[in-house]
């Protein structure tokens, strides 16, 4: 009867009191070694059809978005790889919780960095002479959404204009499976200690040429 391997990974090796069969003994080495390699496959969704019943060590690779995963025999979970160094471009939405805005002739760009279950984000809003500032409080989506957790992450947040003062730096306390920034706080510029949600007319008014940046790290879902 066969034997297994010397390093415990229930690999079965033929004997040679077993009958000649050449069908099985290929069966035998394929399939136990193929789902202790670096499984290929185009898409998570590809994975999932072929995959039915993962097994705690499984480690594939996803074409679609150059991902290498491991299954913890929960979830399938990133794995940080050498390769993994470059940022790469999204175009955040702008929104506001009662009217949104309209970009114009202003800019709006973020790169992001995601490695494993963290997401390096860095986004850039410049204001334009025909950006329609809408109303309410602000939001910017995000690359990925946030984990569900008590607090995926915290966000810097910067407002540089010109005029007298000139600069000023918030946070964006960021919450369960969220898209996008939930609240982006402000210092009040007149009573100190106090902090008010950024909207078109916090800190200051939004005016040509204003710059806001959020930056920061986070969990991804």
């Amino acid at each position: 009867m066969p034997t297994t391997d010397a390093y415990g990974q229930g690999v079965q090796i033929a004997a040679l009191t077993d009958a000649p069969n050449a069908a099985t003994l290929a069966f035998n080495l394929a399939d136990a070694l193929t789902p202790r390699s670096v499984m290929r496959f185009a898409s998570a969704s590809a994975r999932a059809a072929t995959l039915t019943s993962p097994v705690e060590g499984m480690v594939t690779w996803l074409q679609d978005v150059n991902a290498l995963e491991v299954y913890d025999g929960t979830a399938w979970r990133g794995v940080f790889y050498g390769a993994t160094t470059s940022w790469s471009n999204y175009t955040p939405v702008w929104t506001a919780t009662t009217t949104n805005p309209a970009l114009g002739n202003g800019t709006l760009q973020g790169t992001y960095l995601k490695v494993g279950a963290l997401c390096h984000v860095s986004i850039k809003l410049i204001i334009g002479s025909t950006t329609n500032r809408g109303a309410g409080a602000y939001r910017l989506s995000l690359p990925v959404p946030t984990a569900n957790a008590a607090c995926p992450g915290v966000l810097d947040a910067s407002f540089s204009r010109s005029g007298s003062p000139n600069h000023g730096t918030g946070n964006s306390p960021l919450f369960a499976n969220l898209t996008s920034t939930d609240d982006i706080w402000f210092p009040n510029v007149t009573v100190p200690g106090d902090y008010d949600v950024w909207t078109d007319s916090v800190p200051w008014t939004l005016t040509s040429g204003a710059v806001i940046q959020i930056y920061g790290t986070y969990q991804t879902a």
